[in-house]
This record gives C-alpha cells, sequence and structure tokens, in this order.
C-alpha cells in the first residue's frame, strides 16, 4: 500500500503523534495572530473556536500575568483584553505591555461587559486601541481584526498615528449606567 494513500496515512500518524507539527502546519496559513486574555474559560474557548473557524492563529492568557508571559515568547499581531481579570487587571496588564519593547504599537482590543464612561476613558488612556461592549459581535470584531491586519500590511496603520489622531472605537460606549461600573476585584 504505497503511493500517495501510503504517504497520506503517514502524514496523519504524523499530526496525531505530534500535535506540534500540525499546529504549526495548520498556522501557516493563518491571517493573524490574536492572544485573547479573558479570565472565564467558556468565553475564552468560544473565541478561540471562533477565531480560528476564520483562519486566525489564537493565543490564550487567563490572567495579565499570564499574558505578559506569552507576550514574550511570542508576537501576537493584535490582543484581545478583558478588564476584569484575577491579579491585576486589564488596565494594568495593557500598561505593562506598553512599557514592553516592541508591543508600545501592538493593537489592543478592549472586550468587556464595562461599558460606564470611565471604563472607556480609563482603557484609552492605559493604552488601548479599541472598545467593543459585550456581548461581542463576532461579525464586527472578525471584520474589525482583518481592518486592524490589514492597515499593518500597508505601513500606514491607524494604531502607529499619535492617539490624539486614532479612529480608536469599534463601539461608542452607550449612555453611562452606574450599575456596571467596573468594581475593582478582591
Amino acid at each position: 500500500m504505497g503511493g500517495i494513500l501510503g504517504d497520506m496515512g503517514r502524514m496523519i500518524k504524523v499530526f496525531q503523534v505530534n500535535p506540534a507539527v500540525y499546529e504549526l502546519l495548520s498556522c501557516s496559513f493563518a491571517m493573524g495572530t490574536i492572544l485573547v486574555v479573558e479570565d472565564y474559560d467558556d468565553v475564552r474557548r468560544m473565541l478561540k473556536v471562533l477565531l480560528e473557524s476564520e483562519k486566525f492563529r489564537v493565543l490564550e492568557a487567563a490572567t495579565g500575568s499570564e499574558a505578559l508571559d506569552v507576550i514574550r515568547d511570542q508576537r501576537p499581531d493584535v490582543i484581545l483584553m478583558d478588564l476584569a481579570l484575577p491579579g491585576f487587571d486589564g488596565f494594568e496588564t495593557i500598561r505593562r505591555i506598553r512599557a514592553i519593547d516592541g508591543f508600545q504599537n501592538t493593537p489592543i482590543v478592549v472586550l468587556t461587559a464595562y461599558t460606564g464612561p470611565s471604563t472607556y476613558e480609563n482603557a484609552l488612556r492605559a493604552g488601548s486601541n479599541y472598545f467593543m461592549a459585550k456581548p461581542i459581535d463576532f461579525d464586527e470584531l472578525e471584520a474589525l481584526l482583518e481592518e486592524i491586519l490589514a492597515d499593518q500590511n500597508t505601513r500606514n496603520p491607524k494604531h502607529m498615528r499619535p492617539s490624539s489622531h486614532r479612529a480608536v472605537l469599534a463601539n461608542q460606549p452607550p449612555a453611562p449606567r452606574r450599575d456596571r461600573e467596573l468594581q475593582p476585584r478582591v
């Protein structure tokens, strides 16, 4: 049983034995690498499945500390950041990412259920580029990611402009609702 079928059988066995080979080959056709920083496993897994179905390579972190470890080993093209994280929050994580050499201009999209004006303003001050309210409209998120990655490839990306000139928001926050302001975790 040689020929193409034999070779294909051997390739399948290699993928089964060594998932790293499969990961490497499947990511070679990825549209871009996205780091998802989200403490809720279900939300993180859902984003991973949806993004991978659209050919993005997805890295994951459940805390700000994990996110910093991941970006030191990998170079994501875009970071999706929840704000309510255990340990240090998303604001502090963004500030720490911006302090790492080479990550001052990496696009950061805040995905949060906290949509009050102070949350929005603090996210921008911390260094985020975009702000999207949960529940996430995945089609809108996908379009935003494709736009960000296309901008990166044209060498004149929006996120490279001074912060005062950025078109930074995918969604303007709705009118303030005091019951949804971000409360620090204890």
